[in-house]
């Protein structure tokens, strides 16, 4: 995934070199301390204490928690800096983070800045680099952070990319939360599938009768014949399981999903109410092949900045997988793919243009030479997930227009708002649900007690021989929501506003927001400890969320510095295609649809 995405927006992963300049040493202005040499902070030399204004958002456990990182960073620096904690609305925070950032003076000082903004905030001035401070910071080591994260913060506004020759970290991490499926253990008992928690590389081990991570062998349980790589499966003696550690094929959620419509009646609802599986978002069925939304075109055009951006959300060309067994990899353009690495979009193709894509020869021979395995196509894999929300034939009358699919999921008419999945997993509305880390707050204090609970990875792109061997496969993939903490560029108080900011990021708040179970830490070694994996508490199988921070990228509306080309033709998916209002050829045929390719263009167009 990371590899793909260097094409558009490449991820800088060599080490870091920074300068450690004035920016460290003083406030840009007065008004503050400042810091020496080692990093250790000198108060104002007035005496006075140095008041920060902090704006944050969220639910009210997480302002609960930022009133006790705020209480204990303010004891920690009694008499010499006080941080001031505004809450904010976080329905209109976007608005309300531009308003205190366009100002010439006044409003916050650190500030929580989302996904789709900072970009945005970064090329209008808004916001202060922090690489002289990151320089000297041994609380906030960015070898010691997940790449995924903290690196969807830096970003060169020259050059519109995160390789750009003055690429700048612009915040760090206030959290990372990957998405993972949250399943109803409850209902699998009653739909009579049991469940087994073995990761991949501990399949041989457990066929050879060690102990899953739950302490269960295959004799214990009465589990019949060899365990492959699935992640629903039946056994030599026809029970059905569920093993929690290894991703399902696309094929398993369907067949899943069924298994628990057919036997689920949830009380105090209709048994037709009741759904096997849900989610939102695209990412990881496109991402799983390789696809995605948009992909960059380099061009000489002088209209342009280098090239343009190509909207590829219903791309029919197929992906290339490197095969598990080709040893010597595959090059193309000079790059090389290693086993189970997929070929980029723009190496895949010998003719880029949006109206004439064309796949390169050497890519079709490779593949029947086994050097490659075909995937399917972005198209494909959108097709699927639409799918899921769109009735199945026997659910319609004779006079239906609309798509037919698999009817294992509610539609977005159903399941509106962000909290909704959340509520309709607590409910016992549907047994599977895609979500945050963040709605483990809220399924510890709604579900626990009521349903046996836990997560397990996200679906994966799988073909199997006869005997369940995987002979293809995609990657895993996904993508994990973050927050930023950033500087007002026109702070006076910048020194105390970072100190508080490596206070939030560093292992110290990070842990604070760990032990509340909204937010898995930045740093790799804290994540792997019982500080998240709370291995007392719901969901046990919380290594799943580890797992994915490793993979998990951000979604769409982070790839540009703003989202509004995604806004038009997402709401006439979510509103029309997914609630089978809408064909997908109309869909592609929408004005909404169509005025992308334009709207992204705008991104890359020379100024006049």
């Amino acid at each position: 995934m990371m590899k793909k995405l260097s094409k558009i927006l490449a991820v800088l992963l060599s080490a870091l070199i920074m300068s450690t300049g004035l920016a460290a040493c003083g406030n840009g202005g007065g008004g503050g301390g400042g810091l020496d040499d080692d990093g250790n902070y000198k108060p104002n030399p007035s005496g006075k204490v140095t008041n920060v204004t902090f704006w944050g958002a969220g639910d009210e456990t997480e302002k609960k928690v930022f009133e006790n990182i705020v209480a204990e960073f303010n004891k920690k620096y009694d008499g010499q800096i006080k941080v001031n904690y505004e809450h904010k609305s976080d329905g209109d925070y976007a608005t309300t983070a531009e308003s205190t950032l366009r100002k010439s003076k006044g409003g916050a000082d650190v500030l929580y800045v989302k996904e789709p903004d900072f970009k945005g905030f970064a090329e209008k001035g808004y916001l202060e680099p922090l690489d002289s401070y990151l320089a000297n910071s041994s609380e906030v080591v960015i070898e010691d952070m997940w790449e995924t994260s903290v690196n969807r913060y830096k970003y060169d506004v020259d050059t519109q990319t995160q390789d750009g020759p003055n690429a700048k970290y612009w915040g760090i991490p206030k959290d990372i939360g990957p998405t993972v499926i949250y399943y109803n253990e409850t209902f699998f008992n009653q739909a009579g599938v049991k469940v087994i928690s073995v990761a991949k590389d501990k399949l041989s081990d457990f066929n050879g009768g060690a102990e899953d991570s739950r302490g269960q062998t295959k004799t214990s349980i009465g589990l019949v014949g060899e365990v492959k790589e699935k992640g629903y499966f039946v056994d030599d003696n026809n029970q059905k399981w569920f093993n929690n550690q290894v991703p399902m094929s696309w094929d398993e959620v369907v067949t899943l999903s069924n298994v628990l419509q057919d036997a689920i009646v949830v009380k105090g609802t209709e048994t037709e109410n009741f759904k096997g599986f849900f989610t939102e978002w695209w990412f990881n069925y496109g991402w799983s092949v390789g696809g995605d939304c948009i992909e960059f075109i380099a061009d000489s055009d002088p209209a342009y900045n280098g090239g343009y951006y190509d909207f590829t959300l219903m791309d029919a060309t197929p992906n290339f997988i490197v095969a598990d067994d080709n040893a010597d990899g595959f090059t193309v353009n000079g790059t090389k793919y290693n086993a189970g690495e997929i070929i980029s979009w723009q190496d895949k193709l010998v003719d880029v243009k949006a109206s004439t894509k064309t796949i390169r020869p050497e890519i079709l021979t490779a593949k029947n030479d086994g050097k490659l395995n075909q995937l399917p196509s972005q198209r494909d894999a959108f097709v699927e997930f639409v799918k899921l929300s769109q009735p199945k034939q026997s659910d319609v009358g004779a006079d239906y227009q609309g798509e037919i699919g698999y009817g294992i999921s509610p539609t977005p008419d159903a399941i509106q708002g962000d909290s909704a999945k959340g509520k309709a997993f607590a409910s016992g509305s549907v047994g599977m649900v895609v979500d945050g880390r963040w709605s483990v707050v809220y399924q510890r204090n709604v579900t626990d007690g009521v349903y046996n609970w836990d997560v397990a990875p996200l679906p994966m792109y799988k073909e199997y021989d006869s005997e369940g061997n995987v002979t293809v496969h995609g990657i895993e993939a996904g993508h994990s929501g973050s927050v930023g903490l950033c500087i007002n560029k026109k702070s006076q108080k910048k020194v105390e506003a970072w100190l508080f900011a490596e206070y939030v990021g560093g292992k110290t708040g990070q842990a604070v927001q760990a032990e509340s179970g909204f937010a898995i830490p930045s740093q790799k070694d804290l994540a792997n400890s019982e500080v998240f994996l709370q291995s007392n508490k719901n969901p046990k199988n919380a290594i799943v969320f580890v797992r994915a921070a490793e993979h998990q990228t951000p979604g769409d509306w982070w790839y540009l510095r703003d989202k509004e080309w995604t806004i038009d033709w997402a709401d006439v998916l979510n509103t029309e295609v997914r609630n089978g209002r809408m064909t997908l050829a109309q869909f592609e045929q929408n004005t909404k649809y169509l005025a992308t390719w334009e709207k992204l263009k705008a991104y890359t167009k020379k100024a006049v």
